[in-house]
């Protein structure tokens, strides 16, 4: 019998295609929510001392951020200012400067903003801002800049300005002094240049005394170590930054907060040395750091990247080569080295960093604390496009004065070493 007039039966069809459609959205309801993606201004945010200030984020597409682990770090010293994580304020690890001055508005999380208010604006709040998102499956961050100026001129009394202008003058006439003062001392520069053979000399005889006691080792990346956004190479002897998050366990001895990796190798007693490569453009705000740690060094969490976290290395951050000493003390070094010896002395507790282009010493920590434990290499790195690379080469002559003639590109033999690689005694 047929149906009436109107009716017909179910569309398999129809139910095939609803389905799918379903799952489709489904699909990328999913995928959306396991991309992270932090828009900052995009330029700087200024303001003046003693003003509360707001420095703007956001979630790109806006989403929840209510569930996410939200930090806001001081660039040049990697300290949080602001810890929000699963509903609640974090303080543990707040910055003593900004105790009771920072807010991040609940309200505007439900939409993805990240905002972070500051209040007080002091000299001391001038700079970089880092403002970092994460949850299980995905991270990523932004910088906000902050320009902090004193308010001198608003609102100043006209006596005020005259001062200022008349000190401004002073100023002037004594730039004047010191430029004829030093144009008339670079008459002794020639004297200065007759020197400088005669210190690259020195500088020369001083690496080959301090590498004639090591024994040059072949250092490997330790993968089981490397930190999420760290890409190994395949032979384990180079390291690059990148922005996604790797697809890899979460095991006790890998880094979860700080961008580190260890070498494969670990060292407790005798002489070494071991040679870094830094490779890729170097620009404003890149940051890489290369020296030793011991073994039983923190991987989970944040810890300090100095001395007393017991990591002994020198780091190079926006232009500026600098010990990771407490408090760090900035190198004078121009240009900064590219390929660097790292030498470990387990007897007498000592690290030092040598200019493998020069033999210039960059820097020595002297009386380290090793306290009986394993020493392995150490590598921070934070920087798209730039590369850490161990190196298996022998040092080279530096000196035609010193016996022999300048280096081919291919890397000769070394007087210092034997056949195989290791210094003669």
């Amino acid at each position: 019998m047929g149906l009436p007039w109107g009716c017909s039966r179910p569309s398999l069809t129809g139910h095939a295609r609803g389905l799918l459609t379903s799952l489709v959205t489904l699909l990328f309801l999913r995928l959306g929510s396991a991309q992270l993606r932090v828009v900052g201004p995009g330029h700087p945010v200024t303001a003046t001392v003693g003003q509360d200030i707001v420095l703007p984020c956001h979630l790109s597409p806006r989403r929840d951020a209510r569930t996410l682990e939200v930090r806001w770090i001081r660039d040049h010293i990697s300290e949080t200012v602001h810890h929000y994580r699963n509903g609640e304020n974090l303080y543990e690890e707040q910055m003593w400067a900004y105790v009771g001055r920072t807010e991040l508005a609940r309200d505007g999380l439900s939409a993805g903003s990240l905002d972070l208010r500051i209040t007080g604006l002091r000299p001391s709040d001038d700079g970089r801002y880092i403002c970092t998102v994460e949850d299980a499956d995905a991270y990523d961050e932004d910088i906000v800049e902050l320009k902090v100026s004193a308010p001198f001129f608003h609102n100043a009394q006209p006596w005020m300005v005259a001062l200022a202008l008349v000190l401004m003058i002073l100023a002037v006439s004594i730039g004047l002094g010191v430029y004829l003062f030093l144009k008339k001392a670079a008459q002794s520069r020639e004297l200065v240049r007759k020197d400088a053979k005669m210190v690259e000399q020195a500088a020369e005889l001083a690496w080959r005394r301090l590498l004639l006691s090591h024994n040059q080792v072949k250092v490997t990346l330790d993968p089981h170590t490397a930190h999420p956004l760290l890409v190994l190479s395949q032979d384990n002897s180079s390291v690059r930054w990148e922005r996604e998050w790797q697809q890899v366990p979460d095991t006790p001895e890998r880094f979860d907060n700080r961008w580190c990796v260890l070498g494969h190798e670990e060292f407790r007693e005798g002489r070494h040395f071991w040679e870094v490569d830094v490779e890729g453009e170097r620009g404003k705000y890149s940051s890489w750091a290369v020296g030793v740690a011991r073994a039983s060094v923190k991987r989970k969490g944040y810890f300090k990247r100095c001395t007393e976290g017991g990591i002994w290395a020198v780091q190079y951050k926006e232009g500026q080569l600098m010990s990771l000493t407490s408090p760090r003390t900035p190198l004078s070094l121009s240009p900064v080295p590219t390929r660097i010896w790292v030498c470990l002395d387990c007897t007498q507790q000592q690290v030092s960093f040598i200019n493998a282009d020069n033999g210039v010493e960059i820097f020595t920590f002297t009386a380290a604390s090793f306290n009986g434990e394993s020493i392995r290499p150490w590598f921070w790195l934070r920087t798209q496009g730039i590369q850490l690379c161990l190196r298996d080469s022998t040092p080279q002559t530096l000196s035609p004065a010193l016996g022999g003639s300048c280096p081919s590109p291919a890397t000769p033999a070394s007087p210092l070493l034997d056949p195989a690689g290791a210094a003669q005694e």
